[in-house]
């Protein structure tokens, strides 16, 4: 698991898990998913990112942005969309 994370503004600050599996969270939860299955998803997700990364010293925001969207369009298009729209609304990103 990588123990650095590369800012878009170019500075680095701890990986934390908690941070990855609170986004994840957020978009099941603005995708109208219920609590009951919330966790599995975070649980999934968030396990199929860290064995990714697995090995790596140090990860930047958007790959592994890119990486956890891919895999949502994958399992879970309607948490990918919500993510998205957050991005855009709050963020002012783009894919």
């Amino acid at each position: 698991m990588p123990t650095r994370v590369q800012k878009r503004k170019g500075f680095q600050e701890e990986f934390k898990v908690e941070k990855l599996k609170a986004s994840i969270e957020k978009a099941a939860k603005e995708a109208g998913y219920p609590e009951d299955q919330i966790f599995r998803v975070v649980e999934e997700i968030s396990s199929y990112v860290l064995e990714t990364l697995n090995g790596m010293d140090s990860v930047d925001t958007q790959s592994m942005r890119t990486l956890i969207l891919n895999k949502l369009d994958e399992t879970y298009p309607e948490i990918s969309v919500a993510w998205r729209k957050y991005d855009r609304e709050v963020k002012g990103r783009e894919d």
